[in-house]
């Protein structure tokens, strides 16, 4: 695209304002391409899954009758090896569902102190029963500004992170949330964990359909996540180290004076 050129002479302040501008460009155009790239992946394994859904039935169920009738020691671990893996499917085409039915968030004025608190309710939940010493932390800012969210959409995103984070962790560790006012004047909610992590190459692909890995293992989860995270007029940022752990910040708008009257 053209640029303006700075005439001479100019001063350090343009300079800077200019710098800064093309900057915020450069960001605006990679967030539009992720969020091209995340639409069009969405609507590939929503048709994908839609060509598997009935035959993949029609595998699960011939196994279960195999397996119940098969005396065969071998055959009735293959009929299992089957049955387990339609299973496996099953469980992401039910994510793609999941994925079609987050619709458009409707935001309301919330505090963000309650969706976060009930997505560490539900990760509880997602916890007990798994062989794993895992602490959870809270640092969260005293009375936050309120912001405009969904409450049922932002409790899922953050749980789907959370839930990641569980996963990542081998047998002990720890999973950090909190909250803080940011920089670029946006309330900031980090999610941390001392898991496995990623290298760069997972790291750049991780909002993608189905990617694979400790991190995210097989789902839609972290597509949603961003879905929801942008409905919001928010951003999401991913920072991961291999064999140090993974930290996700969500930076979302507090409703200004204006709009509050």
């Amino acid at each position: 695209p053209a640029v303006r050129l700075i005439g001479k002479p100019y001063s350090l302040q343009e300079v800077a304002a200019r710098v800064k501008s093309l900057l915020r460009m450069r960001a605006l155009q990679n967030k539009l391409r992720e969020t091209e790239k995340v639409a069009a992946l969405g609507e590939m394994v929503d048709g994908i899954a839609h060509e598997i859904r009935n035959p993949l039935t029609t595998i699960g169920g011939m196994a279960r009758r195999l397996l119940e009738a098969e005396t065969d020691p071998q055959n009735k671990e293959y009929a299992e090896w089957i049955i387990k893996s339609v299973e496996r499917l099953e469980r992401m085409i039910q994510r793609v569902d999941e994925y079609k039915l987050i619709l458009a968030s409707t935001l309301k004025k919330g505090d963000l102190d309650t969706v976060i608190m009930a997505a560490i309710d539900d990760l509880k939940v997602f916890m007990d029963g798994k062989d794993k010493d895992i602490a959870i932390k809270t640092m969260l800012m005293p009375s936050p500004p309120p912001v405009n969210i969904d409450y049922s959409n932002m409790r899922t995103a953050l749980f789907n992170i959370l839930q990641n984070s569980v996963e990542a962790i081998e047998k002990k560790g720890e999973i950090r949330i909190e909250t803080f006012p940011s920089i670029d004047q946006t309330i900031a909610i980090r999610l941390s964990d001392n898991g496995v992590g990623m290298n760069t190459e997972d790291l750049r692909k991780i909002f993608n359909p189905f990617q694979s890995g400790k991190f995210q293992g097989a789902g839609l989860g972290l597509t949603i996540t961003y879905r929801i995270v942008q409905d919001h007029g928010g951003e999401i940022e991913v920072e991961s180290e291999r064999g140090k752990g993974t930290s996700v910040t969500i930076r979302l708008h507090p409703i200004k004076e204006k709009q509050e009257q």
